[in-house]
């Protein structure tokens, strides 16, 4: 492992990765909600049951899969492998989301639910193992915060081309195929997908991990390590306290950057009136995200990650007020609203990539072993826990509200409740996110004692 600053070149080929990885999480988080509502007519109730039940099994699944990722071996390594030889598939089952059957509510929801199951799944196969280098490649938490604001800025990006290139393929393939309204979907899933493999070869190829630790955890497949894993991830929630403060901030910061996202398609098209904005409005968000991820990771170095969180939480909270308590219909307007609270939220995002790796030492430090791709696995799970959480309460909160699917008119009541639910929701887990974090006190200092204590060990080890 580098113990100093990594080359520009190595920080830019591993943060590239998260450009590949956000044309399907954004397409998923942003796309596929108003698909399921609007394209199948797909009950909102029902449709965020789909995201509820689906992370609840990939949770499971990241924790499986975290497990396995430390136990592999090869001669690229214990995670790099998983760029190159899984991620073809991810292009196959994107597509397989956008696929439209005719069998009434029932047959809608089991195909979406057991579609998005297998997305969920490949999709973690090739991004816990990634996100898992971040912890290998360097124990500088500086370098840490700078990877995680290019990773974050290329994932915004990833999402400004999914959001804007899906959606305008769509429209301009729609006229080719009358009544069939999904196949566009399919045929554009499968050009946003096969842009992202050359992504991820690019992130392999400029990547490598470290020999010293390749022994650091458990390795090896046998029915005995599954019952080991199990220990391990349960120790690891015990004596992990500054892991369990992060993925409580992220499961409500989440709830808080998705509700507002995922709502943006719905208030675009019915409070706005404009749904020629779609294609527009949507990147714009994440295009702001993208501008102020290096600002967030050089407060993180300049500050602390706490403190920017914190300072990031003040600026969210009068965004998110002044969202609701605006009652403009003008579309400059709703762009400006919507700068001030992505910019705020592109925060969340960074600073819980950047604390996430220094807990993996941490975990070292307290139990011995590193765990790296399980306490990543499970921070995966925090992160699909919070997108089923939002799910689920959006298609409630829209069912509350009088929203009908498919129909292009809605209520005002409807209208006005799409607007309460994309600016008070998000203000509630600003508030919980502010609550969890202002006791967190896994600072640089900290940090470097106890790499510097790993360090020892690892040599007394050696000596030994």
């Amino acid at each position: 492992m580098s113990a100093g600053k990594l080359r520009f070149g190595q920080k830019l080929g591993w943060g590239i990765g998260d450009f590949g990885f956000n044309i399907y999480w954004q397409a998923l988080n942003l796309l596929l909600m108003p698909f399921y509502t609007d394209v199948l007519g797909l009950d909102p109730i029902l449709a965020g049951t789909v995201f509820l039940a689906a992370s609840l099994f990939d949770g499971f699944a990241d924790s499986v899969i975290g497990a396995v990722a430390d136990r592999t071996r090869s001669k690229y390594g214990s995670y790099r492998p998983y760029l190159i030889f899984v991620s073809p598939l991810l292009v196959v089952v994107f597509m397989a989301c956008f696929i439209g059957i005719d069998a009434g509510q029932g047959g809608l929801f089991a195909y979406a639910l057991l579609s998005q199951m297998a997305l969920r799944t490949v999709y973690s196969l090739v991004n816990i193992p990634y996100s898992t280098l971040s912890a290998r490649i360097t124990d500088d938490s500086d370098t840490r915060s700078q990877l995680a604001g290019i990773r974050i800025a290329f994932a915004m990006l990833g999402g400004i081309t999914v959001t804007f290139l899906l959606p305008t393929i769509v429209d301009a393939l729609q006229g080719e195929f009358g009544g069939n309204g999904n196949i566009p979907y399919i045929i554009a899933a499968g050009i946003c997908g096969i842009l992202s493999l050359p992504i991820f070869w690019i992130c392999f190829l400029s990547t490598s991990e470290p020999e010293q630790l390749e022994d650091a955890n458990p390795e090896g497949f046998y029915w005995g390590a599954v019952w080991e894993d199990l220990v391990s991830v349960a120790r690891i929630a015990r004596t992990n306290t500054p892991l369990l403060r992060v993925f409580g901030c992220m499961i409500v910061s989440s709830l808080a950057f998705t509700m507002t996202n995922k709502c943006l398609t719905y208030y675009i098209n019915h409070y706005l009136e404009a749904p020629e904005l779609r294609s527009y409005l949507l990147p714009f968000a994440l295009f702001i995200n993208m501008l102020f991820c290096p600002i967030w990771a050089w407060a993180a170095q300049r500050w602390s990650k706490r403190q920017a969180w914190l300072t990031a939480n003040v600026i969210s909270i009068l965004g998110y007020l002044a969202f609701f308590l605006s009652e403009s219909r003008d579309p400059a307007v709703a762009a400006v609203m919507l700068g001030i609270v992505s910019a705020a939220n592109a925060a969340y995002v960074v600073l819980v990539w950047a604390m996430i790796p220094d807990t993996v030492e941490y975990s070292e430090w307290t139990t011995g072993q590193r765990h790296d791709a399980k306490v990543f696995g499970i921070a995966s799970f925090s992160k699909q826990a919070a997108l089923g959480l939002n799910g689920i309460v959006l298609g409630l909160l829209l069912s509350w509200v009088g929203y009908q699917s498919g129909s292009e008119v809605q209520s005002a009541d409807a209208i006005e409740g799409i607007k309460s639910i994309m600016t008070l929701v998000p203000l509630l887990g600003i508030l919980l996110s502010a609550l969890i974090m202002w006791n967190y006190r896994l600072d640089r200092t900290m940090h470097a004692q106890i790499s510097r204590e790993l360090v020892e060990r690892r040599a007394a080890g050696q000596g030994g």
